[in-house]
């Protein structure tokens, strides 16, 4: 028997497995961006300084991909339920150190796992990147036109002795300083 009303599917999973980030350093970046919508916490990736920001992003945008081919989602509504960070195996390798002896480095690996969440009621407003932000242009009153801004004080131009002794100044403290200062 068939079933009239489907289930709609509102979580979807990815996993990155054997990432050779440790999962201490692959954690701190996950801890910025859990919880956040996923166009946000994309970019939060993007402009991190740290190398586990891409295997996360690629595991997050595996999600998105699988929400939006397998269960038609909208990746505008998908939100970041649950990132975990989990290790994986830990491969020996030795190290050569002084007097023949040999040292064990630990090269730790990670699984990744994604679970978004999709909020049809709660979908984020299509909104600008801060990046791509510019201040709007202020109009200016014409010459004819009273003005509400009027009232503001101006500063009084600096004379032009008080702007020479304020280089000669700065370039005393520059170049002659001496040690120890």
């Amino acid at each position: 028997m068939a079933e009239k009303n489907p289930k709609l599917h509102t979580e979807v999973k990815a996993f990155a497995r054997y990432i050779h980030v440790s999962p201490r350093k692959l954690r701190l970046v996950a801890d910025l961006v859990r919880k956040m919508h996923v166009s946000d916490a994309l970019e939060q990736l993007r402009f991190s300084s740290k190398n586990a920001a891409l295997p996360l992003s690629k595991a997050i945008n595996s999600a998105i991909a699988n929400g939006v081919h397998n269960f038609n989602m909208n990746k505008d509504d998908m939100f970041i339920k649950s990132l975990t960070v989990d290790g994986g195996p830990v491969y020996k390798r030795y190290a050569p150190r002084a007097q023949g002896r040999a040292f064990v480095e630990r090269k730790r690996t990670s699984h990744i796992s994604v679970v978004l969440e999709s909020r049809a009621g709660k979908s984020k407003k299509k909104s600008r990147s801060v990046f791509s932000l510019r201040p709007k242009a202020v109009a200016l009153p014409e010459a004819g036109q009273a003005s509400e801004k009027q009232n503001v004080p101006k500063q009084a131009p600096k004379s032009d002795e008080k702007m020479k002794q304020q280089k000669i100044s700065l370039k005393r403290r520059l170049f002659n300083r001496r040690s120890g200062q």
